[in-house]
């Protein structure tokens, strides 16, 4: 009786020690038909292209995700979160996940246009992943294409708002510098006499984010501006102020 009773205790505690709690499930088996969607070389770069990555996401699995191969030693340099991730899996909608060795996701890549992948990392950056059987990164806009003067105006053809309404303002000349003026910032070059109703004041900065031209604030307030295939640069949304962003 003792005996029993002893080996009913010795169960339960073993049980109950957390050494002997039940491990994580495994990880669920991604569908073969989204694997072989995303298995392909990449590169990895963040918000204007200045730091870049050559990898594979390769269909082997490991661990408790499929086996992403890059030179671990050069790209984590480059890309700090890189040294949490040992794998990859297919996400939710297309999207590419990077993981952590306990599965937990490190970054999510949703789909976007073209092959090109975007992940929004808090406190962190914006990152892209762009497949090279779709992208040629070579002409992906970056921030040295966007350096120098820029004519900002109306679109052209655009009628007066009302019958009576003053004609539209002088074009006026800015200038894109690669001075650092913060996180992915750099300085905006505004002359005096640009007109208000073009560009109001207190515009001082710039970034490439997401592939748009962004002027900035320090207040927050923002001007995008998305390209076209004509190589102009369109305020987005458009209404109420359309504006354009074209090359002298």
């Amino acid at each position: 009786m003792r005996g029993s009773f002893a080996a009913a205790i010795g169960l339960a505690l073993w049980l109950a020690t957390p050494a002997n709690a039940q491990s994580p499930a495994p990880a669920a088996k991604p569908d073969p038909a989204d694997v072989r969607a995303l298995a392909a070389n990449y590169e990895l770069t963040n918000a204007d292209s200045s730091l870049k990555c050559q990898m594979i996401l390769d269909p082997r699995p490991t661990g408790r995700g499929l086996a992403l191969v890059f030179d671990r030693r050069q790209c984590a340099s480059l890309f700090g979160f890189l040294g949490e991730v040992s794998a990859w899996s297919p996400g939710i909608a297309g999207a590419i996940l990077f993981l952590a060795p306990d599965g937990r996701t490190v970054a999510e890549f949703t789909e976007g246009v073209g092959g090109v992948y975007e992940a929004i990392r808090e406190n962190d950056g914006v990152y892209f992943l762009a497949n090279l059987q779709f992208v040629d990164p070579s002409e992906r806009v970056q921030t040295a294409d966007l350096l120098g003067e820029w004519v900002l105006s109306r679109p052209e053809g655009e009628p007066p708002a009302a019958k009576n309404a003053k004609a539209p303002p002088k074009p006026c000349t800015i200038r894109l510098t690669d001075e650092v003026a913060g996180d992915q910032l750099f300085y905006l070059r505004v002359p005096p006499d640009c007109d208000a109703g073009l560009l109001p004041p207190g515009y001082r900065h710039w970034q490439l984010e997401r592939g748009d031209i962004v002027l900035r604030t320090e207040n927050g307030d923002a001007l995008r501006f998305e390209r076209d295939d004509d190589g102009r640069w369109n305020k987005v949304p458009e209404k109420p102020r359309p504006l354009v962003l074209s090359r002298p």
